[in-house]
């Protein structure tokens, strides 16, 4: 399988870099599209160590494919964004197009999957709530956010599943 990693803004993003390793170890080409506010938590170069010349974070970067967007959704089987923050969904939600990561899901043709990762008052709020709900209905496959310590030391709903967890679900699709 060919995949797309999309990382969003949320301090859950260093997951994603077990979730990379774990899609790699078991033979599948992935690319990684990073919003701008992930790489406030992790830096693209850690990413890059693993997937060398398959990380990218800007929809118009010098000497990077003005297509990109495109040429990608062409490519890959699935989009996967773990985490997902409340703004991806967002703009997911609502077809907003304003960075590579938001771009390419609007160009995205095949399997999508969203784990949500943020905090429960965050991930109840109504308008995320509705914005999870909308995307459900449009066939975006949703992996619910788990339980346990938040980031704020809380417990509660919103943290991002295990990579495994995501993983399996991930496989379970696609052979189906």
């Amino acid at each position: 399988m060919k995949l797309i990693l999309g990382v969003s803004g949320s301090i859950s993003a260093y997951k994603a870099v077990d979730l990379l390793r774990l899609f790699q170890k078991n033979g599948h080409e992935t690319t990684l599209v990073m919003t701008r506010a992930a790489t406030h938590f992790v830096a693209p170069l850690t990413f890059a160590t693993f997937a060398p010349g398959r990380v990218f974070c800007e929809l118009f970067a010098p000497g990077q494919d003005p297509l990109l967007h495109i040429n990608l959704a062409r490519e890959n089987d699935l989009l996967l964004v773990a985490p997902a923050s409340a703004d991806i969904i967002g703009k997911m939600a609502n077809g907003i197009a304003d960075d590579l990561l938001s771009t390419l899901f609007c160009a995205f043709i095949r399997r999508v999957v969203v784990a949500p990762a943020m905090n429960s008052h965050m991930l109840d709020n109504p308008a995320v709530a509705d914005n999870i709900a909308r995307l459900r209905g449009r066939g975006v496959e949703i992996i619910e956010a788990a339980e346990g310590q938040l980031a704020n030391l809380e417990s509660g709903r919103g943290r991002l599943p295990d990579a495994r967890t995501i993983y399996d679900h991930c496989l379970k699709l696609v052979r189906a």
